[in-house]
């Protein structure tokens, strides 16, 4: 029975993807246990998958069921459902034309550029459509009414209109995890616009960069003629609209921290250092010396073993004089960690090294290049020649400019544990991280965990999807050699100083955009674009990308956040609403900042948001405009409030408003009335406003009151100087002459800021948006009709964008130091 989206039901996320996400390993004894991959897929949505014990992963096992029999695959199959992981068992004739030849021999070189790699087999397209159908057929039983499906990577581009047409109600999100090419070249393939209108059958498509999104979206608008509208969605025949958008992906962070301090990656980086001199020991010291003295004996006439080969020998001589011969150069390790593919540009990169040491000899001897490539598709002929190709080249460079005592490159070609790993990361002065063209390139990202807060230089190629992200870097063309090779030298020269400032710049972005939150992120923005009561003016990567470099290269800012449900969720009752020691650590932190004025704009009483935020550097505006504390002191002051006092005598109370003890004793009755009709609703008191909320009762029966109460309100309140609010099952009576939007107008008129946002909920929120000039950022939380440009989904949303503008905030005070 097809599966139907219903607002507000949080069902199951079902994640798909080629692989699963754990390996399974056979005992001496024949039983199986499953092992934890590490990496890619695995980290990035591991964790929430094991935080959530209602998700399940789908994917291939990598058992060939022939090799198996029919009990042995169903104790598999047990295994994994241990795991809530649902294997998909294919035959070795599926795996050769799905995965290692459609998409591997033709989407892989396709998507990254390399066309002429492409191979167009009209069998393993038949075999590709075939697999997608095989993990159609496992969801079609797993679907519930709500889940939402998370389909991963360029091995299912076609399974997003599949499951359209079994479920036309379901949540689908697809995200490709390599870069998407120009419509050019994606034209070539023969079934683009199959795998075009497959993708499409999902509520969200994702790439990791803006670029990426923007070349799928021309691509459908050349091969399909579909064209998006403002906020970047096709709407499809079938009447679902399909939202195309970038979430770059992140690493965990900490994992990557923690692992380089591990005793494992500590004594793989000694051995590294060791090996390279970089801990002086005296036998690397005497070689140099004995090499040097040998050099100096070669260049005279009288040298009696090496001399009468001096003039041919004179640049490798010259190569050892400056090994040991006075030299300042201090020893250092350049470090890669890659897969053997075409994409990654290493014998480009080879060759930029060797023209370092051609360019900059005095570095012979002192900087030593550890270059683990870890083979691939080793039976394939043009891996094959790939292999051939750098072992060439490293060969050539070691002999061209091999020293007794140093040896320019270490190759090592196998793969190792991510201990190891992170030691060799650790090591690096510099990481040569060059490909060709890559979707993000995570390599980088985990080489700066590793040297968190320390120094340590980055090469990063302008090919892949990181450079956007960590523009400190020291960033080049991979094809350009010269380019490549003066970006390495930069990096080789460059003080302990500036690359630590480097770095910090850079983990501070990472540290807020993890694998984590890249999870996170995605999973609201699915949920939204799904929800048509929430899916318009969504916040989109461009235009966070816009907000963040407004953010930072401003001098002062203005930040007015409401507080309940736009900070923290919206409670079944307001005293549970108080704010966690995370949420105030986040708070605090953003209001830190330097140049930052951060207002709390709420309806809650000033003796509550004194009890929860007094001990925080922020401004206060209580009961929609009725008391202010810490008000800034620019331009004009709000009506009867002197901003001085709220600094010098705390709270401060509006004048000239109606007296509440009087009004009070027409208005609580009324709502009294209600609250004897509607069980389990109640009246919140505050020294100007009063509030009947309804969120624990049925909300039928609070309905149809809610309707008589504002009929009753509406005919006493006017002539009273009042007004009623309706907000989120809340309704409110306040003075007339208070809102937010009047309290916050001086400070948004005062000229004195270059950058202002404010964020908000419900409806007394929208008074604040109304005020805010058009180039300033205005946010709503949730559902609903708005004045705001933008909407986030909740507040789990606005917390990730506040960690984005905490790293800003650090990269514009590296950046002002600098």
């Amino acid at each position: 029975m097809p599966c139907s989206r219903k607002r507000g039901n949080v069902g199951r996320l079902i994640i798909v993807s080629n692989r699963l996400p754990m390996s399974l390993d056979v005992s001496d004894d024949g039983s199986y246990s499953l092992r934890q991959n590490v990496g890619g897929l695995a980290t990035a949505i591991g964790p929430y998958h094991k935080a959530h014990k209602d998700s399940i992963w789908v994917g291939w096992s990598g058992i060939n069921p022939d090799e198996h029999s029919d009990e042995e695959i169903d104790r598999i199959r047990e295994e994994y459902e241990t795991r809530r992981c649902v294997p998909i068992f294919l035959s070795k004739h599926e795996v050769d034309g799905y995965y290692a030849g459609f998409s591997n021999d033709t989407m892989w070189p396709l998507l990254h550029d390399f066309a002429h790699e492409a191979h167009f087999e009209p069998d393993t397209w038949q075999t590709y459509q075939e697999v997608n159908a095989r993990f159609l057929e496992t969801l079609i039983p797993l679907l519930r009414k709500g889940d939402k499906v998370w389909i991963q990577d360029y091995h299912l581009m076609l399974l997003p209109q599949m499951l359209r047409e079994h479920f036309p109600e379901a949540s689908i999100g697809w995200f490709l995890h390599v870069p998407f090419p120009s419509p050019e070249i994606f034209r070539s393939l023969p079934w683009s616009r199959e795998i075009l209108e497959g993708i499409l059958g999902a509520d969200l498509v994702g790439f990791h960069t803006v670029d990426y999104a923007k070349n799928f979206e021309g691509s459908v608008e050349l091969l399909l003629d579909k064209h998006s509208d403002a906020e970047g969605r096709f709407a499809m025949p079938d009447g679902h609209d399909a939202a195309v958008d970038a979430f770059p992906i992140g690493i965990d962070y900490n994992l990557y921290r923690r692992t380089s301090r591990s005793n494992l990656a500590r004594m793989m980086r000694r051995g590294i250092e060791e090996a390279a001199g970089k801990r002086p020991h005296s036998r690397f010291l005497s070689s140099l010396t004995a090499e040097s003295n040998a050099a100096a004996e070669a260049s005279t006439k009288e040298g009696s073993w090496w001399s009468h080969y001096a003039h041919e020998e004179l640049p490798e001589l010259n190569l050892a004089k400056s090994a040991a011969g006075g030299t300042t150069k201090p020893n250092k390790v350049i470090v890669s960690v890659d897969r053997l593919d075409y994409t990654k540009g290493i014998p480009e990169r080879l060759r930029a090294y060797q023209r370092m040491l051609e360019k900059y000899p005095e570095w012979a001897g002192h900087v030593t290049y550890y270059l683990l490539a870890t083979p691939s598709r080793e039976n394939v002929d043009t891996y094959k020649r790939l292999k051939e190709q750098v072992d060439q080249l490293v060969g050539q460079i070691n002999g061209q400019y091999s020293l007794l005592s140093w040896s320019p490159i270490h190759y090592i070609t196998r793969s190792l544990p991510i201990k190891p790993v992170c030691g060799i990361y650790a090591a690096g002065d510099v990481a040569l991280v060059t490909p060709l063209r890559d979707g993000m390139n995570l390599v980088a990202k985990e080489y700066l965990a590793c040297h968190d807060g320390r120094d340590g230089s980055l090469v990063l190629s302008d090919m892949c999807g990181a450079a956007a992200e960590l523009s400190e870097a020291f960033i080049a063309n991979p094809y350009d050699t010269e380019a490549v090779c003066e970006a390495l030298h930069d990096a080789l020269e460059t003080s302990v100083e500036e690359s630590t400032r480097r770095n910090v710049a850079m983990q501070a972005r990472l540290k807020a955009r993890t694998a984590a939150t890249w999870c996170a992120g995605f999973i609201s923005a699915l949920e939204q674009v799904a929800d048509v009561s929430s899916a318009d003016k969504r916040l989109r990567m461009s235009q966070r990308n816009d907000l963040m470099d407004q953010w930072r290269n401003a001098k002062r800012r203005l930040v007015l956040f409401d507080y309940d449900g736009t900070l923290t969720p919206l409670a079944r009752t307001p005293d549970r609403a108080k704010p966690t020691k995370a949420l105030k650590e986040l708070m605090r932190s953003l209001a830190s900042q330097p140049g930052v004025d951060m207002i709390i704009v709420s309806g809650r009483s000033h003796e509550t948001m004194n009890d929860w935020f007094a001990d925080l550097p922020v401004g206060m505006i209580a009961e929609h405009g009725v008391w202010f504390w810490k008000y800034p002191q620019v331009g004009e002051s709000p009506d009867g409030v002197d901003p001085a006092k709220t600094w010098e005598q705390g709270w401060t109370r509006a004048l000239n408003l109606p007296d509440a003890q009087e009004w009070k004793k027409t208005i609580q009755p009324i709502l009294e009335q209600a609250v004897e009709k509607v069980p389990n609703s109640l009246i919140e008191q505050k020294d100007d406003a009063i509030a009947w909320h309804y969120r624990m009762s049925d909300q039928q029966q609070a309905a149809d009151e809610k309707t008589a109460l504002l009929e009753s309100l509406r005919t006493v309140t006017g002539k009273l100087g009042l007004m009623v609010m309706e907000n989120a099952m809340v309704v409110e009576v306040c003075p007339v002459s208070t809102s937010k939007g009047q309290a916050v107008r001086p400070l948004v008129n005062s000229d004195a800021y270059d950058f202002m946002m404010a964020v908000g909920d419900d409806s007394t929120d929208e008074t604040m948006f109304a005020v805010m000039p058009d180039d300033s950022w205005t946010i709503k939380i949730g559902q609903g009709l708005t004045k705001a440009h933008t909407r986030l989904q909740n507040p789990a949303a606005l917390h990730r964008l506040i960690g984005y503008l905490n790293a800003e905030s650090a990269v514009a005070e590296l950046e002002s130091e600098s």
